[in-house]
């Protein structure tokens, strides 16, 4: 009985399947490819790099029109990197820009020009009534 089912086995290994979704086990057999086989891809958890609107545009201390749009149009104050979403560095130059814009008179101190008022918002600051 253990013969005959010695030879089962042996049968089994040594006959040619025609079915390709069963493996066989032979030591002249080419490794078989598989359709569900790892693909490389990108992390699709990994969150995207959050672009400063500036990084790719030079700040100029003469360009009056880009630097009101981090001013307060009432008080004439600097919004701050939470309010304008710029990096830690472009806000610093920007502030430098707005500082020498008003001392060497380009800007006003105290308010916004009326000519910028109506320009597009980059700042999106909430109001609290």
């Amino acid at each position: 009985m253990s013969l005959l089912r010695g030879f089962q086995r042996l049968k089994s290994v040594l006959c040619v399947q025609v079915n390709p979704g069963v493996r066989r086990v032979s030591a002249a057999s080419a490794p078989v490819q598989r359709k569900d086989s790892l693909v490389k891809m990108e992390n699709p958890y990994k969150k995207a790099k959050k672009g400063c609107v500036l990084c790719n545009i030079p700040v100029d201390f003469k360009n009056t029109q880009l630097l009101s749009q981090f001013v307060s149009p009432y008080t004439g104050r600097i919004y701050g990197r939470h309010i304008t979403g710029l990096c830690g560095r472009k806000q610093k130059e920007v502030s430098k820009a707005i500082k020498k814009a008003h001392s060497m008179g380009f800007m006003s101190v105290t308010h916004k020009h009326p000519q910028f008022m109506k320009d597009p918002k980059i700042c999106v600051v909430r109001r609290l009534y």
